[in-house]
C-alpha cells in the first residue's frame, strides 16, 4: 500500500541505509561505495554494494537490490508493511494515520489486544505462584535453587490446574475467547469447539518478553514426570520463536562485550542468579539467522554453552556457521561430564563457570575437535579421515585464520605441516557433500540476458536527470514498449509522468515503494547512472539497438507464423508483413553502420 511520500521520506532519512545494513553486513568503503559480502547468497568475494548518497543497495552477483525497505523485507523475511513498521519502530516514528484500510487497522487492534492479554496473563500466573495454589511450584523453584527475587525478576508464574481458570479470569476482564485463542493462551474444545480451555494447566510458567519489553509468549514446565516436559506458545500474530530470544529484554540498554547463549529457561535463570547476567536462550535448540541478527545488536561475540548431549553439540555446529555468517565471533564453552549450565553453576559456582568460559574454544577449534572425536585419531584410517575433513574445513577460511589451525591438524593427524598446508590449498570439489557452508544461502547468483542489460541502461539514461529523461522520452523512436521487462516499463512510465508534472522527483522513495523483484531491476539501473557521460546520446544508440532486437524478434515470429499458415492467402499476407519489417531492419541497420 502507499504511504504518504513525506512520511516515507522521513522514515528513510531516519533509517540511513548504511547504518541499517551495517547491523547485518560488515561494510568497507571503496570508490564512493561501501562493500561487503552479500547476506543473500554464498559470496566468496565482496559483491554487495551500498551507495549512501542514493540510499540504495545492489549485489552485482545475485542482483538483489533496492532501498532500505527492500533490504529489511529480504533480510527479515517480512512483508512490505511489516518492514516499514520495523523501520518506523527503529526510528521511533508512529505509523501514519492514513492507514484507513479496515483490515490493517483491525490487525493492529488485534495485535495490541493480544499484547494486553499476554500481560494480564503474566500477572495472573505470577500472582498464582505466590498464592497457596502455587505452593508446589514454589517448592520446585526452591529445589532448583531459584530465590524469590529471581522469580520476580523473570516474572515466573504458575498456571492453575483448572480447565478454564485463566479463560474465566480474562474474559471477565473483557477479553474475547477469540483473542485468547489467537494469543495461544486458550484452545477450543476438541469435542465441543464452542467451549474454550486453558492451554497451560498445572505448570511452572516462563513469560517470554520481547526486546521492546512486551510479553509475547509463554513456556510451561511440568513439575512432575508428565510428557512433554515443556509446552510453549506456538506462532501467533505477535510471536515467532525463530525471531525472538529468551531474556533479551534484560540486555536492553547494555553495552556488552559478549553474550552467553544457552538452551533452556532454567539455564538462563540460574546463570543470572549466580551473577552471569549476560545469558540468554534460543527458543529451541536451533539458532536462526533472525536470532543471530538480533544478538548482533547487543554484542560482537557469542559464547555457546549448550548441553553436552549429542543434540546440543549438533545444534552448536549449525549455530557456529550462522553466527559467522552474521559477522559475530562464535566461541564454545565445553561443560564437562555432559552437565547443562544450570547443573554446573549450581554445583560449582560462578567462578568455575567463568573459568570454563576463559578456556572456551573458537568456533573453528570446536569443529576441529568434533571432527577428531567423530573419526577418532587412534588409528591410521581415523587420522587420515580427520586430516581430510579438517583440511576441507580450513581450506574455506581466510589465510590468516587458516594458519592458526594448521599446526593443530598436523599434531592430531601426525602429518607434516607442509603436507597439511598443501592439502588445505586444494579447494573442495563443487557440490561435495563434505563442503562446509559458511553462509546461509537465500538466492542463487544469476546472469542477466543481453536485452535486459540494454533496457536497464536505457532506464539509467532516463533516470540521470529530469531534463535528460524528458528529452529522451520525446525522441522519435522512443516507446515504452522497448522495455520487455514489465518492472522497468512500469517504472519508466511513472518516472516520465513525474517529470512532466515538474514536481520534485525522489527516485529512492519511488524505488522504496516497489516490490523486491522490481526494486532489484530498477535499483540496478539507477546504480549505472553515475557512469553515464552523455545520457541523451547513449539513449539514442540504445533505442536503435533495442529496435533492431525487437524487429529481429518480430521477424522470427512472422517466419514461424508463415510456416504454420493454413492457406496460401494467409501465408502471402504474413510474408508481406515480413518483407516490410525486413526492409525496416535493413534501413535501421544501415543507419547504425
Amino acid at each position: 500500500m502507499a504511504f504518504p511520500e513525506a512520511w516515507l521520506n522521513e522514515l528513510m532519512s531516519k533509517n540511513d541505509i548504511a547504518s541499517v545494513i551495517s547491523e547485518y553486513v560488515q561494510l568497507t568503503p571503496k570508490g564512493g561505495r561501501l562493500w561487503g559480502h552479500c547476506p543473500f547468497h554464498v559470496d566468496k568475494t565482496p559483491s554487495f554494494s551500498v551507495t549512501p548518497d542514493k540510499q540504495l543497495f545492489h549485489c552485482f552477483s545475485c542482483k538483489a537490490g533496492g532501498s532500505v525497505i527492500q533490504f529489511i523485507m529480504q533480510a527479515e523475511n517480512l512483508s512490505y508493511i511489516d518492514a516499514v513498521r520495523q523501520l518506523a519502530q527503529r526510528a521511533g516514528m508512529d505509523m501514519p494515520n492514513e492507514i484507513d484500510d479496515k483490515r490493517l487497522m483491525e490487525q493492529k487492534r488485534r495485535r495490541e489486544r493480544i499484547y494486553e492479554a499476554n500481560r494480564e496473563a503474566a500477572l495472573f500466573y505470577h500472582k498464582a505462584l505466590l498464592s497457596p495454589e502455587g505452593e508446589n511450584a514454589r517448592r520446585y523453584l526452591e529445589r532448583r535453587g531459584v530465590n524469590a527475587d529471581t522469580a520476580t525478576r523473570f516474572g515466573l508464574g504458575y498456571s492453575p490446574d483448572g480447565f478454564d481458570t485463566l479463560v474465566g479470569y480474562l474474559t471477565g476482564k473483557g477479553f474475547s475467547k477469540e483473542i485468547l485463542i489467537d494469543a495461544g493462551l486458550a484452545v477450543p474444545g476438541r469435542k465441543d469447539p464452542s467451549r474454550t480451555y486453558d492451554f497451560f494447566r498445572g505448570r511452572l510458567m516462563f513469560p517470554v518478553i520481547s526486546a521492546m519489553g512486551k510479553v509475547i509468549a509463554f513456556g510451561g514446565r511440568t513439575m512432575g514426570n508428565d510428557e512433554p516436559k515443556y509446552i510453549n506458545t506456538g506462532d501467533t500474530p505477535v510471536y515467532n520463536k525463530r525471531e525472538n530470544i529468551y531474556a533479551i529484554n534484560l540486555l536492553k540498554g547494555k553495552k556488552l562485550d559478549d553474550i552467553i547463549m544457552v538452551e533452556g529457561y532454567m539455564d538462563v535463570i540460574s546463570l543470572h542468579q549466580n551473577g552471569v547476567d549476560n545469558a540468554v536462550a534460543s527458543l529451541g535448540t536451533a539458532l536462526t539467522l533472525q536470532q543471530a541478527r538480533l544478538l548482533k545488536r547487543y554484542a560482537p561475540k557469542v559464547y555457546y554453552a549448550y548441553d553436552g548431549d549429542e543434540a546440543g553439540q549438533k545444534a552448536m555446529l549449525r549455530g557456529i556457521d550462522i553466527l559467522r555468517a552474521s559477522d559475530i565471533e562464535p566461541r564454545v564453552i565445553i561443560i564437562p561430564d555432559e552437565h547443562d549450565p544450570d547443573e554446573f553453576i549450581r554445583a560449582f559456582g560462578r567462578d568455575s563457570f567463568l573459568l570454563l568460559k576463559d578456556a572456551s574454544l573458537t568456533g573453528v577449534g570446536f569443529k576441529l575437535e568434533r571432527i577428531a572425536k567423530v573419526n577418532g585419531t587412534d588409528t591410521p584410517d581415523g587420522r587420515e579421515k580427520f586430516a581430510r575433513e579438517a583440511c576441507m574445513l580450513l581450506s574455506r577460511l581466510e589465510p590468516v585464520e587458516r594458519d592458526r589451525y594448521i599446526p593443530y591438524v598436523s599434531e592430531k593427524s601426525g602429518l607434516k605441516i607442509d603436507t597439511v598446508r598443501e592439502q588445505c590449498g586444494v579447494s573442495p570439489a563443487p557440490g561435495s557433500k563434505e563442503e562446509p557452508q559458511r553462509f546461509i544461502t537465500f538466492k542463487r547468483p544469476k546472469k542477466d540476458g543481453e536485452r535486459i542489460r540494454i533496457e536497464r541502461k536505457l532506464l539509467a539514461c532516463i533516470m540521470s536527470s529530469p531534463e535528460y529523461g524528458a528529452e529522451i522520452g520525446r525522441q522519435k523512436d522512443f516507446s515504452l514498449m522497448l522495455f520487455s521487462s514489465d518492472a522497468l516499463r512500469a517504472f519508466c512510465a511513472r518516472l516520465l509522468a513525474a517529470y512532466r508534472t515538474e514536481a520534485k522527483v525522489d527516485i529512492p522513495v519511488m524505488i522504496a515503494e516497489l516490490d523486491p523483484k522490481s526494486a532489484e531491476d530498477v535499483s540496478s539501473a539507477y546504480s549505472a547512472t553515475e557512469d553515464l557521460l552523455d545520457p541523451v546520446g547513449s539513449a539514442a544508440d540504445i533505442i536503435a539497438s533495442l529496435t533492431v532486437i525487437q524487429l529481429k524478434d518480430e521477424l522470427k515470429s512472422l517466419s514461424a507464423k508463415a510456416k504454420e499458415a493454413a492457406s496460401a492467402d494467409e501465408r502471402a499476407a504474413v510474408m508481406k508483413e515480413y518483407s516490410a519489417k525486413f526492409a525496416e531492419l535493413q534501413k535501421l541497420s544501415g543507419k547504425q553502420n
